[in-house]
């Protein structure tokens, strides 16, 4: 994994704008994803077992204990609702993508408790207006329900002992940066009133696990703007499990 975690405390919500990769092949063993977790998911993901493809997919994962015995990728369990005005479906395919040293396409995602249901609900910001995508119906997410104690801002890759590891983000190492890594940016967090406001560089965490493999660069604020957080991340692929 790459990327950063936020000390313990009482949270409420976060969201962050996360750059959109395909990645071109994929073992279907393998998987690779990016997201914003408060002790459940909400990113993208690639996972060519469960989707039979390699597209770049929204996902939700939601789950009331640490076994993730109710842990779901898309709307086949209970759980989420979906709100009838959603723009992206959990399961559906985020399009389009970036290109390497060209376009660079992103989405920005949210996930908070709702001040007033209660409900921890989840929304896409990059399309001009906050655009709820649906919420997690009341005590399914167990002690989630009252707050969350943690925030990560996190890509993952899973493989298998016997195999090599696929890409993640762009396939490219962090140090080449702008329009070449992925990137997460943006990053905010939300108190129990829905107040706004940025995580402090020195609160977070790098979580990087295998920094020979796969990386993240350090923090940075950019343009001297508390809300301007951002950071590349990414690795190619034949990074071997061991």
């Amino acid at each position: 994994m790459a990327g950063y975690v936020s000390y313990h405390r009482e949270y409420y919500g976060s969201q962050a704008k996360i750059s959109a990769w395909g990645v071109p092949y994929m073992n279907p063993n393998s998987s690779y994803e990016v997201s914003v977790t408060l002790l459940n998911f909400n990113g993208n993901h690639v996972y060519p077992q469960l989707y039979h493809n390699n597209d770049l997919r929204f996902f939700i994962l939601g789950n009331d204990d640490a076994t993730k015995k109710n842990a779901c990728y898309n709307l086949d369990c209970p759980g989420f609702v979906v709100a009838n005005s959603s723009v992206l479906h959990p399961g559906q395919a985020v399009a389009p993508l970036s290109q390497y040293n060209g376009e660079d396409r992103y989405v920005t995602l949210s996930i908070k408790k709702d001040s007033v249901t209660e409900f921890w609900t989840v929304y896409r910001e990059d399309l001009g207006t906050s655009s709820k995508l649906g919420w997690w119906k009341k005590g399914f997410l167990g002690d989630l329900d009252m707050n969350a104690t943690s925030v990560q801002w996190l890509a993952f890759v899973t493989y298998e002992n016997n195999d090599t590891g696929p890409t993640m983000g762009s396939g490219h190492y962090p140090n080449e940066g702008k329009n070449k890594a992925a990137y997460m940016m943006d990053l905010k967090l939300f108190d129990k009133a829905g107040n706004v406001d940025s995580p402090k560089i020195q609160d977070l965490i790098r979580g990087d696990d295998k920094p020979g493999c796969y990386r993240s660069l350090p923090a940075v604020v950019l343009d001297n703007e508390i809300d301007k957080h951002k950071f590349y991340y990414g690795g190619p692929a034949g990074c071997i499990n061991d």
